[in-house]
């Protein structure tokens, strides 16, 4: 063998174990600082089996340490699956119903199987807990259910994955036992993590009077148990109105006019409860009431004066203030206000004017246009 062929061997062996080097570093899987804890995605309260657990099937490559897992009382199909830590979503694939969340320190979570996702905008944040999509059987026709995975990975993200036995928050540990399907069987329940929330919208706000008949909506985020609601007065804790409602509305209308609250009492699947509520807020459809009997007055002309006339009535929510109209025009009508049942005149020219007064309350009902007082301005005192 010529020195010439021996130095180019030497260099292929080399180059051969350099690339090997480099592949190592490329595959193997990056190193994690510290994995966040872990909730089980499942929905809070509810049983969820395992039917296919570690080491078996198809859970026999990096994703050993998968779990598939479905309703103990069905039909798993549409369950609501939320994230397992706070993290982004790093990717998503239709084919397979996979959303993928990227943790950080190279540490990402897997659900697979979903009938339909919350978002597929890459870097859409979501908070531990949050739901993300629900349960289906894309890419496993038949048996709706979820399959999950936790696992590392090198800095692309796919390269060098490397499942991790599971550990959950709600004290369920589930390590390397050896064999096939390990853990297959075990019930799951899910933690809320915390109590329900309700959230209102209206129209309609807190300490407001309406003349329109507003909805209130409201939803629950953590509950799922289901939810009561009562005008002026606590719902019940012993059980709900609507086992399993995850939101509701009341109308202004439902209790007639008046000054009310609305409660409404949501449960979680765990039993939690809230008590939340709205208002109060006011209804008022009828407008106020004017009583007065049109009288006549003498003024000399450029005098100020002031009149006045009787206070109109609204028994609901009080009488916000008067349009005014004063001039020669017996129906006449303008968009003059005052609050209070008085006005100060300017000095006027000499000949004849009416006041003429229309209330308005505060929910915005208004009364009819009434002729109050009938003005004369004379040309000398």
């Amino acid at each position: 063998m010529s020195l010439h062929s021996t130095r180019r061997q030497y260099a292929l062996r080399a180059l051969g174990w350099l690339i090997a080097v480099m592949l190592t570093f490329v595959t193997r899987p990056w190193p994690v600082a510290a994995a966040p804890t872990l909730v089980l995605p499942t929905p809070p309260g509810e049983p969820w089996r395992i039917i296919q657990g570690y080491a078996c099937g198809t859970h026999n490559g990096w994703d050993r340490y998968s779990l598939d897992v479905a309703q103990v009382n069905g039909p798993t199909y549409n369950a609501p699956i939320r994230a397992a830590a706070a993290g982004t979503l790093w990717h998503w694939e239709a084919r397979s119903g996979t959303i993928i969340l990227f943790h950080g320190d190279n540490f990402f979570t897997m659900y697979t199987h979903l009938s339909r996702p919350v978002t597929t905008e890459r870097g859409y944040a979501f908070a531990v807990g949050d739901v993300l999509g629900y349960a289906g059987d894309r890419g496993s026709p038949g048996i709706p259910h979820l399959h999950f995975t936790a696992y590392t990975a090198s800095a692309n993200g796919w390269s060098g994955r490397q499942s991790v036995p599971l550990r959950f928050a709600e004290g369920y540990d589930l390590p390397e036992i050896g064999g096939c399907n390990q853990h297959g069987g075990t019930i799951l329940t899910a933690m809320s993590l915390q109590d329900p929330q309700v959230t209102f919208s209206s129209v309609a706000l807190p300490a407001g009077w309406y003349n329109v008949d507003h909805q209130i909506d409201f939803s629950v985020t953590w509950g799922g148990g289901g939810l009561s609601q009562a005008w002026d007065s606590e719902p019940p804790a012993d059980g709900p109105m609507f086992p399993g409602a995850y939101d509701g509305y009341a109308r202004l209308s439902d209790m007639g006019e008046g000054w009310y609250t609305l409660y409404v009492r949501a449960w979680g699947l765990d039993g939690r409860q809230t008590l939340a509520r709205y208002g109060p807020v006011g209804y008022d459809v009828s407008p106020p009431v004017l009583h007065v009997t049109p009288s006549s007055s003498t003024l000399p002309a450029n005098q100020s004066v002031i009149l006045t006339w009787p206070a109109a009535i609204d028994p609901l929510s009080g009488v916000a203030g008067y349009r005014l109209y004063l001039g020669p025009d017996p129906d006449g009508e303008s968009e003059w206000f005052e609050v209070e049942p008085r006005v100060a005149i300017p000095p006027l020219a000499p000949g004849t004017y009416v006041l003429r007064v229309k209330p308005i309350d505060n929910a915005g009902n208004v009364g009819a246009w009434q002729t109050v007082q009938t003005v004369v301005v004379t040309q000398h005192p």
